[in-house]
């Protein structure tokens, strides 16, 4: 981790100096300035989500189960990342109810799912989430072209682009994101998966995990 973020620290420091100082230079180069400053940023979080990942496959962060008022953590990490405005439903017992859950890793799950369905599914149409016989149930849904039966699975693998690359936009993010979720889903004891969001076109993507009451 080490070895990686300390050059990752040192390019993007003389990368922001370059850019505070673009309006100085002259035109031809201030477009491969700016080029140089996403370049590093996104090389950062993926360096950042990869180590990330690998924490998580190692199980070297424990979880954190706390009681947690899961409407609120919700409404949190969707306003955080919300471009535009779409549909959002919370089962009233969740903003009443405190149950136990690992806040980091939900938030993580949630905000990866907004992300992606901005990023690669040209917007947001609605997120939800339910809660049943001890089991929540988080659902976002996209409004771009859906998920081939296919790749509903692969979707989930590190870096995956399939077919679906030469028609979602896969010029932003890490290529990580939705690995992410399926890892921490599963650290949580829950499920995720991708079907059609009716009535279509679009992508659904579910996440059920078990919780308890606090």
């Amino acid at each position: 981790s080490h070895e990686l973020r300390s050059p990752l620290t040192t390019l993007r420091a003389s990368a922001e100096v370059l850019e505070d100082r673009a309006g100085e230079l002259p035109p031809r180069l201030r477009e491969p300035v700016e080029l140089l400053g996403d370049e590093v940023h996104r090389f950062e979080r993926l360096v950042s989500e990869l180590l990330e990942l690998a924490r998580a496959e190692a199980a070297v962060d424990a979880l954190e189960l706390e009681p947690v008022n899961l409407g609120e953590l919700v409404l949190h990490s969707v306003v955080l990342t919300r471009r535009g405005d779409y549909v959002i439903e919370i089962d009233p017992r969740l903003a009443a109810t405190p149950v136990l859950a690992d806040k980091r890793r939900v938030n993580r799950i949630l905000t990866n799912l907004v992300e992606n369905a901005e990023q690669h599914g040209q917007g947001v149409r609605a997120v939800r989430v339910t809660w049943r016989d001890g089991v929540a149930r988080i659902v976002v849904d996209d409004a771009g072209r859906g998920v081939p039966p296919a790749e509903r699975e692969q979707v989930f693998d590190r870096f995956f682009r399939g077919a679906a690359a030469g028609r979602r936009d896969d010029s932003s993010g890490s290529g990580l994101g939705l690995a992410l979720v399926a890892e921490h889903v599963r650290l949580l004891r829950g499920r995720v998966w991708v079907e059609d969001a009716p009535p279509g076109p679009g992508a659904r993507f579910v996440v059920e995990l078990p919780v308890e009451d606090a």
